[in-house]
């Protein structure tokens, strides 16, 4: 090989490499991934959903009841006859005797749920209810088709046996007639 012929396959080679990278940089990824989305929405919306975790949809407050025990001073009334006493006074100098009880009592706790839910998930969810409604809306239409068969059948199925049952009437009547004709 000459030089001449060296130099302009290096040339070629070098032009087709600038050509591959500009038509290279002309696909983005807004590009690619519209092309993905056309391809097979479900795997791109798995994708960004493992990605890019869900944002809060939806603050909702509840109140939750709870039962806490309180304890009660009670005076205690084993004997109703007995005066009790609740707390010693200095001025009466008397003493009350006192239990405590356990009693309980319910109360509120505010509790915050945060619902979450992510437009991936309603994305592959639509998709699959259209491709069932698509799967339901074939099947139904060879549903309707089978049906039209079945019921063209059983015309031809009808017109068959009144086929048959002449040809068994026209033969039962040309028996009829030879035996008539012999007696």
């Amino acid at each position: 090989m000459t030089l001449d012929k060296q130099i302009k396959i290096v040339w070629v080679i070098l032009l087709a490499l600038i050509v591959a990278a500009i038509l290279a940089g002309c696909t983005t990824a807004e590009k690619l991934l519209d092309k993905a989305e056309r391809k097979d929405a479900a795997i791109v919306a798995k994708y960004a959903r493992d990605k890019y975790p869900c944002t809060l949809l939806k603050n909702d407050t509840a109140i939750i009841w709870k039962d806490s025990v309180i304890y009660i001073d009670c005076p205690d009334n084993t004997n109703p006859f007995e005066v009790v006493i609740v707390r010693k006074d200095t001025v009466q100098n008397t003493v009350i005797k006192t239990i405590r009880v356990p009693v309980k009592v319910q109360l509120p706790s505010k509790v915050v749920t945060r619902w979450y839910e992510d437009s991936a998930k309603l994305k592959i969810n639509d998709d699959h209810i259209r491709s069932l409604t698509k799967k339901v809306s074939e099947q139904t239409d060879k549903i309707v088709s089978l049906n039209k068969k079945v019921s063209n059948k059983s015309k031809e199925n009808w017109i068959w046996r009144a086929i048959a049952l002449c040809l068994m009437a026209w033969q039962g009547w040309k028996i009829y007639r030879k035996i008539m004709i012999k007696i």
